[in-house]
């Protein structure tokens, strides 16, 4: 999240980014997957900052620079994440498509298989290890998600490392959340307390939890889905 408060107008304090982001609840991620039989698939990152779009534009306004900032949007570093995603191999068909005058981004991309998938969300999710993370993995028919330190930072850089009871409001109301559909139906999903689970269909589960949770549990992200086949 640092990244991104520090690509906002540079007049702005601290002190005003604290006021929006209690105000707004301010970020909602969205990650969504479609696997096919043969270990390929796609996916779509979602980042939306739609929420807290009418109070930076209040702030901008009379400033003289509130029409660049909106054709720019709030999210900086998109277009060298799309670079580095269209020079990985096995990904292909990236595309950006921006909403909201840039307040909500959306990401996609086909994936060849999972080491291709893995590559590209350590582009899109890339934490301040440095490290390479497997993000997915097979085991037999068990789909395993294990997470690094991305979405731990950005909750640690919004709250200041601090806790009290409107930072836990706050953090409650940033949501983060999971599709995935299989070309075979879920036989069973093992998941961190506090996220819950919907089934619109066999072959497709959809997840949610917000960023209370993830900062108690850093592995509150992780999961097992395991399918019948």
């Amino acid at each position: 999240m640092r990244s991104l408060i520090h690509s906002l107008h540079p007049v702005r304090s601290w002190a005003l980014l604290a006021v929006i982001l209690f105000a707004t609840g301010c970020i909602t991620i969205e990650e969504h997957y479609t696997f096919k039989k043969n270990g390929s698939g796609t996916m779509e990152y979602v980042m939306d900052m739609s929420a807290m779009q009418g109070m930076m534009d209040a702030l901008d306004s009379g400033g003289g620079k509130a029409k660049k900032e909106k054709a720019d949007g709030p999210i900086t570093g998109t277009e060298e994440r799309i670079k580095q995603l269209k020079e990985l191999e096995g990904v292909k068909r990236v595309k950006l498509k921006e909403e909201e005058d840039g307040y909500v981004q959306r990401i996609s991309f086909a994936f060849k298989d999972l080491d291709a998938l893995n590559k590209a969300l350590n582009v899109l999710m890339a934490d301040s290890s440095g490290v390479q993370q497997t993000f997915f993995r097979w085991e037999g028919n068990t789909l395993v998600r294990t997470n690094n330190q991305y979405a731990e930072k950005m909750g640690s850089d919004m709250t200041g490392g601090t806790d009290s009871t409107d930072l836990t409001s706050m953090l409650e109301s940033m949501k983060y959340r999971y599709s995935f559909k299989f070309p075979d139906a879920i036989r069973d999903i093992t998941l961190a307390d506090g996220v819950t689970r919907e089934d619109p269909k066999p072959k497709q589960v959809n997840l949610s939890t917000d960023w209370s949770v993830i900062m108690k549990d850093p592995k509150a992200l992780d999961l097992r889905i395991t399918l019948d086949k």
